[in-house]
C-alpha cells in the first residue's frame, strides 16, 4: 500500500480535511461582506465540508470547488450532482477559471504559499472581491520542542504577524483575523481519531505506519494544541 493509498484509507468518508466549522465561515463571509448573489471559489476544497455552508450565504449565487486530488473531486461532483449552482473543478488553486466575489480556501494555501496564491488570484476576483484563507502559525514566541518538531514539515510556517506581512507582500490589505476555535479543531480530530482508532481494530498491518504518524498528530495537538493553530484571515486587494 502506497503512502497515498494509505491516506486516502484513513481519511476516506471524513467529512473535513482540516480544522474548520460553521461558525468561522459564517464570521468570515460577513466580514467579507459576500452578498446572497455572490461567485464563490472553494480553493482546495477537498471532501467538500463548507460547500453547503457558502451555498447559504449565496441563495442566488454560484459555488465553484476547486481541488487538485482526483479522489475528492469525484467525491464532491456525486455529492452536488443535482445542485446547478456548485460546479466541481480538477485542476491547479492558482488558475481557476472565471471571476469571483469571494475566494474562499480553508487550510489549503500552504500548498502554494500565502503571497503567491494571493498575487495569483488577484486576477481572478470581482471587483470589490475578497479572499478569506486559513493557515497554520505558532501562537506564541516559545512553542514546545514537540510542536516544533511535528511542525518541520511546514517550513514555512510562522506566526500572525509573518502571515500578515505575506499578505501585505501580495499587494493586499488584512481586513480582519481571527484564531479557528478548540471546536473548530473538534471538528476535524474527533471524528479522525474515532477513524483511527476503528483501523487499529481492524488490524490491518499495511496501514501501521500511517495509523502511527496519525496517532501521533493527534497527540500533538492534544499535548501541545496551545503552542500553534489556524489564523482564519479576510482580505482584499489594496487600494
Amino acid at each position: 500500500m502506497t503512502a497515498r493509498e494509505a491516506f486516502f484509507t484513513i481519511h476516506s468518508g471524513l467529512v473535513r480535511e482540516g480544522p474548520g466549522d460553521r461558525d468561522s465561515l459564517d464570521w468570515a463571509v460577513a466580514q467579507a461582506g459576500t452578498g446572497p448573489d455572490a461567485r464563490v471559489l472553494d480553493a482546495g476544497c477537498g471532501p467538500g465540508a463548507d460547500i453547503a455552508s457558502l451555498l447559504a450565504h449565496v441563495p442566488q449565487g454560484h459555488v465553484t470547488a476547486l481541488d487538485k486530488h482526483p479522489d475528492f473531486v469525484a467525491r464532491v461532483a456525486e455529492a452536488h450532482a443535482a445542485d446547478t449552482r456548485v460546479t466541481v473543478r480538477e485542476g491547479d488553486m492558482l488558475a481557476p477559471d472565471g471571476l469571483f466575489d469571494l475566494i474562499w480556501s480553508a487550510g489549503a494555501i500552504y500548498n502554494m504559499g500565502i503571497t503567491p496564491a494571493l498575487i495569483a488570484w488577484r486576477r481572478h476576483l470581482a471587483p470589490e472581491g475578497r479572499v478569506a484563507f486559513s493557515d497554520a502559525a505558532w501562537r506564541h514566541d516559545a512553542p514546545s520542542a514537540t510542536a516544533r518538531a511535528f511542525w518541520l514539515e511546514y517550513p514555512g510556517m510562522t506566526d500572525r504577524a509573518g502571515i500578515h506581512a505575506q499578505v501585505v507582500a501580495a499587494g493586499y490589505t488584512v481586513i480582519a483575523d481571527r484564531w479557528l476555535s478548540d471546536s473548530a479543531w473538534a471538528a476535524y480530530y474527533t471524528p479522525l481519531a474515532a477513524r483511527v482508532s476503528a483501523l487499529r481494530a481492524a488490524g490491518d498491518p499495511a496501514l501501521a505506519e500511517a495509523l502511527a504518524e496519525t496517532e501521533a498528530e493527534l497527540a500533538v495537538w492534544r499535548d501541545h494544541g496551545g503552542d500553534y493553530g489556524y489564523l482564519l484571515v479576510v482580505a482584499e486587494p489594496a487600494a
